[in-house]
């Protein structure tokens, strides 16, 4: 019934992030006869260039975000939101069975 509307999809296009990083993280790693598995090859230059431009957006994204919060705090005037190693509070043992 529902497979006269279904479309079969081609595989999607390759991550050249995740590429870059299984050549260069992962393939060192990997035993010598698996090596040449298209999964492991060097990318091409222009998609580690790709890479790299995404990675550095993705860095200055994190960074704004980090101000943006801090500003944020700021105008609540708050301080940090985390509490130091003296204000946690200890954890109760549990009185043993008798």
């Amino acid at each position: 019934m529902m497979s006269d509307h279904v479309e079969v999809l081609g595989p999607p296009p390759p991550n050249v992030e995740k590429s870059q990083t299984m050549y260069h993280n992962i393939r060192p790693n990997v035993p010598e006869e698996f090596r040449d598995d298209p999964l492991y090859a060097k990318a091409s230059a222009q998609d580690h260039l790709d890479a790299k431009a995404a990675k550095q957006a993705r860095r200055d994204h994190r960074a704004a975000m980090v101000v943006a919060a801090k500003a944020n705090q700021d105008r609540r005037g708050r301080e940090d939101v985390g509490l130091s190693a003296e204000e946690v509070p200890a954890k109760k043992r549990k009185a043993p069975k008798k």
